[in-house]
């Protein structure tokens, strides 16, 4: 799978998982415009420059292999108050790849 159709996938769950930032929001915070986001969403963006990319998983605070690399899937999975509390933190890209790669050395 190309790394464009894993991004497409993956900025939607990722600015939700990111306290449900708008594409307008995120936008505006590394630098491009809205359509911008949303064309990368829709796949119609066939090489956004690893700059961009680098300043899309930094502000979504994960990493540039696990937005480019790791398809993620949207679930609805009940979890006890105080993971949901820093699943909302700054540091929640960190948590969910440190879960995500928990999950898989236990599986």
């Amino acid at each position: 799978m190309a790394s464009i159709d894993v991004i497409s996938a993956n900025l939607p769950i990722l600015r939700e998982l990111r306290n449900r930032i708008g594409q307008h929001e995120l936008a505006e915070r590394v630098g491009v415009s809205r359509r911008t986001i949303a064309r990368l969403e829709s796949g119609e963006v066939a090489d956004p420059g690893v700059d961009l990319i680098r300043r899309i998983a930094s502000e979504l605070g994960v990493s540039l292999s696990y937005l480019t690399e790791t398809r993620m899937r949207a679930v609805t999975l009940p979890l006890p108050e105080d993971i949901c509390a820093r699943l909302e933190s700054e540091d929640a890209g960190v948590i969910l790849e440190t879960m995500i790669r928990s999950a898989r050395a236990h599986g």
